[in-house]
């Protein structure tokens, strides 16, 4: 809709599309990580397409006229169309409806939330950049979770971030590679800007980050593809700046120049289960003790354990519960544990216990009964 040349725009006129017209998005965001279920990408993008068929079939069922329109950026978040040929009474009538039918629908197979974003109805050619720029104003207002009346659109000075943190990523400097995504944070989160913008720091960034690994002789290990393979699912500001977080922790692990990530992500989480052990442990409460996000927690737990932290708690509860039932039994005993517990396999379950413990069952309880 932009640059509109004056052959096309007369076209639309004279085939009646801009006699009255509406633009209408539905907008959603996606589940974060949990304890329980960890989202790929994948996942995401699958999320996102029965979102968009859902719409499109709700939509065709209740109006005559309509297109899908690509929006600057959100795409995978927002699915945006504009309505032809309508009346006000219709327009008022049958967007109430779609809003409840998408909802509900929406709940049924994706598990998702959508909001409703309409313009008015509006008619010519003047009125509509007019029209464009009020859907930019409410896709923003979804973005930054504010109301759209409050909206202040403000630029974001980080164009001189980038060079700076090539350089710094380079020279593998941790105070300079810090700096920089503390500039980033704090623009991202003190001012109204639209999902567009957020969308060019990450692609800024991405390219700063890979042109200073490679000046370091480095080469961007999975940790950092898996923050930026899920960028283009990002559809709230929170969102947005959970992103800079993994980001800046995937780098300066990379980079082996910060105390809590890597291989210590998992670490201190495992540090976090065996104090919490006996109570409910949540992700979030395990990511806030290594000092990353959930959804970095998340994904570095499983790749360096081989083993969701889900799964890990499990094991480890599993664990607590056979030194609880082992007071003064045989070796017999240590197999109806095993049993007991679910694990079929008793070497499986030694294997278990050893890798926990730093010792066998056997020894475990040999050292229980002399205490």
């Amino acid at each position: 809709m932009r640059g509109i040349s004056p052959d096309i725009r007369s076209f639309l006129s004279e085939s009646n599309v801009l006699d009255s017209y509406a633009f209408i998005a539905s907008a959603f965001s996606f589940p974060s990580p949990s304890l329980e279920k960890q989202r790929s990408a994948g996942d995401y993008g699958n999320l996102s397409s029965w979102e968009h068929d859902i719409i499109e079939k709700i939509l065709s069922s209740s109006l005559q006229s309509f297109w899908p329109v690509t929006p600057v950026a959100g795409k995978a978040g927002t699915a945006v169309y504009f309505v032809s040929g309508i009346d006000e009474g219709t327009w008022t009538a049958v967007t109430a409806r779609l809003e409840e039918r998408i909802v509900s629908s929406s709940a049924m197979v994706t598990g998702l939330h959508p909001v409703l974003l309409r313009t008015p109805r509006m008619a010519g050619p003047d009125s509509l950049g007019q029209a464009r720029s009020l859907m930019e104003t409410l896709m923003m207002a979804f973005y930054l979770e504010k109301d759209a009346s409050g909206i202040r659109p403000e630029h974001l000075d980080v164009d001189p971030v980038f060079p700076r943190l090539e350089a710094a990523i380079a020279q593998r400097d941790a105070v300079s590679c810090r700096s920089c995504f503390s500039v980033l944070r704090s623009e991202v989160a003190d001012h109204d800007h639209s999902l567009g913008q957020f969308s060019f720091i990450v692609s800024a960034m991405h390219s700063a980050i890979s042109s200073g690994l490679t000046a370091a002789g480095l080469v961007p290990d999975v940790s950092i593809g898996d923050v930026f393979e899920s960028s283009d699912y990002i559809t709230l500001r929170s969102t947005a700046l959970s992103f800079l977080e993994d980001a800046e922790s995937s780098l300066l692990s990379l980079l082996g120049i910060m105390g809590r990530t890597g291989s210590s992500v998992a670490d201190k989480a495992r540090e976090y289960v065996m104090m919490h052990i006996t109570e409910k442990i949540s992700l979030p409460d395990v990511a806030e003790w290594a000092c990353v996000s959930p959804g970095y927690m998340s994904k570095s737990f499983k790749r360096i354990m081989g083993m969701s932290l889900v799964d890990y708690i499990s094991m480890m509860k599993k664990v607590e519960k056979a030194k609880e039932m082992m007071k003064g039994g045989t070796d017999e005993r240590i197999a109806d544990i095993a049993l007991a517990l679910g694990f079929h396999n008793i070497y499986y379950f030694s294997k278990v216990f050893r890798k926990v413990e730093g010792m066998t069952p056997s020894e475990y309880m040999r050292k229980v009964s002399r205490i």
